[in-house]
């Protein structure tokens, strides 16, 4: 019977940010339980409680209230991690608020807070530890993003823009960070968290809590997280013990090098068909696949 070895994070350091409770508590609580050092962040009381779930189960933590919405939160975090334990190798930014409003009443205000948590927050706290990261030729991230910046859901735009900022850097990083051991990738979850339990629909909350337990979303983080794990630039989802990637593609498309907007009315089956579509990682194979595509040789190469 072969027998499979566990993976572990013995000696190394990592930062968990909105780990006071949730998703963050379990992210925190599994990395420690596999041996890395854990600065366990939120602004809440909850991360002391995390700190001795971790202490408590023979494994090293310490908490850290830093607010990841400002600069100096951000560089504050990280040298928590280096002042406690000496280094950082991974990542997990995890703080997250949100708020139901209608984009009618949404304020600028409430736009631009749930923006300086999601977004600047995961700025912020990868800045800082980017240069570590740079010198010692190696780092995990983890940046927790939401189906919600892929996926229509209404009365949270301001949390699906954040959420969206986050994709978007972070792929952006992964290409930075691939020649320097650095590897970025960004999880949607799906789980019971406190966000979901002020759910109105109580039977709904009722299943989700049963049937998403944030638990089951804490290994594919480790997943990530480990050094034998070389993905890098992908979205993965997590919810109820599945994990499945998510991609971006680009359909065929219609062709015109006379276009007017007569005939995209005319074609807008074929613009719209997913039939054949490309996965697209980078702007390099966008335009590979751009120039090689059929179409394009027909219709611009006359």
């Amino acid at each position: 019977m072969t027998t499979v070895q566990e993976k572990r994070f013995d000696g190394q350091v990592a930062v968990v940010t909105g780990a006071g409770a949730g998703m963050g508590r379990e992210h925190a609580k599994l990395l420690g339980s596999r041996g890395a050092s854990v600065v366990v962040n939120d602004l809440s009381q909850g991360a002391e409680e995390t700190v001795r779930m971790i202490v408590e189960a023979g494994g090293k933590a310490v908490v850290n209230h830093d607010d990841v919405s400002t600069e100096a939160g951000g560089a504050a975090i990280i040298e928590n991690a280096i002042r406690e334990f000496g280094r950082i190798d991974i990542l997990v930014s995890n703080a997250g608020i949100i708020k139901n409003v209608p984009f009618s009443e949404m304020t600028a205000d409430q736009f631009d807070k749930v923006m300086r948590v999601n977004a600047y927050g995961a700025f912020y706290v990868t800045k800082a530890a980017w240069p570590h990261f740079l010198k010692q030729n190696y780092g995990r991230i983890v940046l927790v993003s939401s189906s919600s910046a892929f996926v229509s859901q209404p009365l949270i735009s301001q949390y699906a823009a954040s959420k969206g900022a986050i994709l978007g850097m972070g792929k952006s990083l992964a290409e930075e960070g691939a020649a320097h051991g650095i590897t970025v990738n960004m999880l949607a979850p799906g789980a019971f968290t406190a966000m979901a339990g002020a759910m109105e629909d109580e039977e709904a909350r009722k299943r989700m809590e049963t049937m998403m337990p944030a638990s089951l979303v804490a290994p594919v983080v480790a997943w990530l997280a480990h050094k034998d794990n070389k993905l890098n630039g992908e979205i993965v989802e997590a919810a109820s013990g599945r994990a499945a990637l998510n991609f971006v593609g680009s359909a065929k498309g219609y062709w015109n090098k006379n276009l007017t907007i007569e005939d995209l009315f005319a074609n807008q089956e074929k613009v719209l068909d997913k039939e054949g579509f490309a996965t697209l990682e980078n702007t390099v194979v966008l335009s590979s696949w751009m120039t090689d595509n059929t179409g394009w040789a027909e219709e611009f190469g006359k």
